[in-house]
């Protein structure tokens, strides 16, 4: 199967086009679930968790070159990132690094590793859902949903029962965890790279929160999260939901309030970094402005935001370098250019924006010694050499004059690093 996090670069739905044509086509009634408590997970009134991810060997290096020195004084996360996925017959298998570590090409996914190096962390999980790599029939959805497919009701047990048994088998791992889970279903469910329809989207997500209700997983928050992505694609195919221009782009998408905990969203792009790293391409809406919209959705409908995804995508910290993030094409960047320049941005946003962002990730990676996500200088992001888009190095211990930066940040009194308050009814 494809790895759980795709490129939002140089990717095309090229021939998958015509089968998400035939899935869009079908239709299903929507699941029920009871409501729950909305504030799952949630830190104390004005506090933001921070999640650092976004594997095992990220979160490794972080505690060994930060939380280990001790004259550096640096809190631990609120929160740790890791991903797994839902898709039957592809490699790596279901709840991959769950049961035992798995690596696709992203770095080492070892939960139990991670848990134990971050024992009063929450847990941030990215399920992935898609068969983008198969033909986007959206398989995986139409079977957690239940639907009267042929191509999900052959076979002895069939597709209905092996999804289902694998979604209760993981929130059943959840709450053994004994700690907070926020919970991605469907991770950037509207990045094109995904190729979700819509509504089995919903109905998927609605299904599995109500497992979770059902199961007693009250410390297991889900989390809805947008790709921000801010181009139109297909746009000769707005029933696909893709088109982001629309004002009603967000709500073709939502599961419902009685199913979403959080609302959450991707942010590699702000107000300081937009010129650099959309300087040798095209949005249709502004990205920063699309990011705020997401936030003005989650105050409209009375949910938490969290920042699931961030980092400065092009820099390079170790290497002292930023660039577009469509050509992997270098500059030269003081540490202190690349702070004011992409994390100052972005820290200044979540501060003006306390009131809704409760939690914020910060992807601490190393990005081209992961197969998965290496670009060579020169490279066109989804061409040769840089496959899966332009990342760079992201690691803020990779530079001294950025790592004390964040260190000075996390002292902010709206930061927490403390376990996030229990829902009601949860045990510690």
């Amino acid at each position: 199967m494809t790895p759980p996090r795709r490129s939002r670069l140089g990717r095309s739905l090229g021939a998958a086009a015509a089968a998400l044509t035939v899935a869009l086509s079908l239709t299903g009634p929507a699941t029920a679930a009871p409501a729950a408590p909305a504030d799952r997970a949630v830190p104390a009134d004005g506090q933001v968790m921070m999640v650092l991810g976004q594997d095992s060997d990220t979160l490794s290096e972080y505690r060994r070159d930060v939380l280990d020195d001790a004259a550096l004084g640096a809190p631990a996360p609120g929160g740790v990132t890791l991903y797994t996925n839902l898709v039957l017959g592809g490699s790596p298998e279901p709840l991959a690094g769950m049961d035992s570590p798995a690596d696709w090409g992203a770095g080492t996914v070892d939960f139990g590793k991670t848990l134990a190096e971050y024992p009063d962390s929450a847990l941030a999980v990215g399920l992935y859902l898609a068969d983008a790599t198969t033909g986007c029939g959206n398989q995986p959805l139409r079977a957690v949903i239940g639907r009267d497919d042929e191509d999900v009701t052959s076979g002895n047990p069939n597709l209905i029962t092996r999804y289902r048994a694998k979604v209760d088998e993981m929130i059943q791992k959840f709450k053994a965890y004994d700690r907070d889970v926020l919970l991605r279903i469907g991770y950037e469910f509207d990045g094109p790279w995904n190729c979700y329809n819509a509504d089995f989207y919903k109905e998927a997500f609605r299904y599995i929160k109500g497992r979770i209700d059902a199961l007693g997983a009250t410390r297991v928050a889900t989390v809805w999260q947008s790709a921000a992505w801010p181009v139109d694609t297909h746009p000769d195919h707005p029933e696909w939901n893709y088109v982001v221009t629309d004002p009603a782009h967000l709500d073709a998408w939502y599961p419902g309030d009685q199913y979403v905990d959080w609302v959450g969203l991707s942010a590699f792009y702000n107000a300081r970094s937009v010129e650099t790293q959309w300087g040798c391409g095209a949005y249709d809406t502004d990205p920063v402005g699309f990011q705020d919209r997401i936030l003005d959705f989650a105050r409209a409908h009375g949910k938490p935001a969290m920042v699931a995804e961030a980092a400065p995508q092009g820099a390079r910290t170790g290497q002292s370098t930023t660039s577009c993030i469509f050509t992997n094409s270098p500059r030269p960047a003081t540490g202190e250019a690349i702070w004011d320049g992409w994390h100052a941005g972005y820290f200044d946003w979540i501060e003006r924006n306390t009131d809704v962002i409760r939690a914020a990730a910060y992807i601490n990676t190393h990005w081209d010694t992961q197969p998965q996500w290496q670009c060579a200088d020169g490279a066109q992001a989804g061409g040769p050499g840089c496959a899966n888009g332009n990342w760079g190095d992201s690691r803020v211990q990779a530079d001294p004059t950025v790592l004390a930066r964040f260190v000075d940040e996390l002292d902010k009194p709206h930061w927490t690093a403390a376990p996030a308050t229990r829902p009601e009814g949860g045990t510690r």
